[in-house]
């Protein structure tokens, strides 16, 4: 019988439709409960269910009864964590907490009561490495980075094969949002002479049109007026391959960013990845192997970072074809399903 897992999220985000496609087609059935939708997400694979916020007890117990999980992953953020933990520890199905605090990372004592006191798993997956690997991580975390989709026809980053013009430089992050340094970007760019020269693409959701108008009307004027610069507002997760095809350089100047995985997607299709070390997908790539990591609290890293890879196409190559290979290797969907096979087997789940 194919093992069935059962994902707790608050919504569905990006990162699960590579990961529920590679499970399937492990045959290992994957089921996805949330409690909310956006407007980007695939479910062409696996539709998530939807609970309301006052969903009735005998709902999740219907449900629950119609899927008999054999494992349960708790997003440390769903709305119905608890609720379906407590249906898992009376049926006793393995459950594994999920949050995007670092593996390298000591999880203090009183959160871990707080989980215990809440009914909630003590052992705890994460995609999210962490870069101080000097600290040893809990007994009880795993890491298992999300994987990204194949891309058939990826080359490694070379400005004068993927548009025989201009360098292309991607970030994609919410556009409402002040702490992604969307305009970080544009100013480092701009100070070094670089506007309608290189090729600048923003893409992200708006958010709130009333909350958010402000923020996304500043960057649609500076777009408007210059363009060099090109705003794609809430595209579809089935259409980013065609921005990634486009882009040499994927940049992440996020901070306080808990994962950011744009740039990580990005990899399989030869782009080379910049993210700020303020950022959880930061543990993904080497710096200066498969791609380049950027300290954005210090005046004129972003800069720098992009005059590096702008000015030395040899570079850009070099950093594309191995995050290519990353992409392909290490974060590939066979590798995925083998390390959740793994989780599945020290569950004492039969695979």
């Amino acid at each position: 019988m194919r093992p069935r897992i059962l994902f707790v999220v608050e919504r569905f985000h990006t990162n699960l439709w590579e990961a529920t496609r590679a499970l399937n087609a492990a045959e290992i059935d994957v089921a996805v409960w949330g409690s909310g939708s956006g407007k980007t997400e695939d479910h062409s694979v696996v539709a998530p269910r939807l609970f309301p916020q006052d969903a009735d007890p005998g709902a999740f117990r219907a449900a629950w009864d119609a899927l008999k999980p054999d494992l349960v992953i708790l997003r440390n953020v769903a709305r119905h964590r608890r609720a379906v933990a407590r249906l898992a520890r009376a049926s006793g199905t393995p459950m594994w907490f999920y949050d995007l605090n670092p593996y390298h990372w000591r999880e203090p004592l009183k959160r871990r009561l707080t989980r215990r006191f809440q009914g909630l798993p003590l052992r705890r997956v994460t995609p999210v490495l962490g870069l101080d690997a000097t600290i040893p991580p809990s007994r009880d975390a795993r890491y298992i980075p999300w994987p990204v989709m194949a891309a058939p026809d990826a080359a490694p980053c070379d400005a004068d094969t993927r548009n025989g013009r201009e360098v292309t430089v991607l970030c994609v992050a919410k556009l409402h949002n002040p702490r992604k340094n969307h305009g970080m970007v544009i100013d480092a760019l701009r100070a070094q002479g670089r506007a309608g020269k290189v090729r600048l693409l923003l893409a992200g959701t708006i958010g709130d049109p009333v909350q958010h108008a402000a923020q996304v009307a500043a960057l649609q004027e500076v777009a408007s007026a210059e363009p060099w610069l090109e705003l794609h507002a809430n595209v579809p997760f089935k259409q980013m391959p065609e921005l990634y095809r486009r882009a040499d350089i994927c940049i992440l100047p996020s901070v306080r960013e808990p994962l950011g995985f744009a740039p990580v997607e990005s990899m399989a299709y030869g782009c080379v990845p910049v993210i700020s070390t303020d950022a959880g997908s930061a543990g993904y790539v080497r710096h200066g192997e498969n791609g380049l990591h950027v300290d954005v609290t210090r005046p004129g890293a972003v800069e720098d970072v992009l005059a590096s890879l702008l000015d030395d196409a040899a570079l850009r190559h070099r950093l594309g074809a191995a995050a290519l290979a990353t992409a392909q290797g290490d974060l590939g969907a066979e590798r995925f399903v083998t390390r959740m096979r793994a989780l599945l087997q020290e569950s004492g789940v039969t695979v």
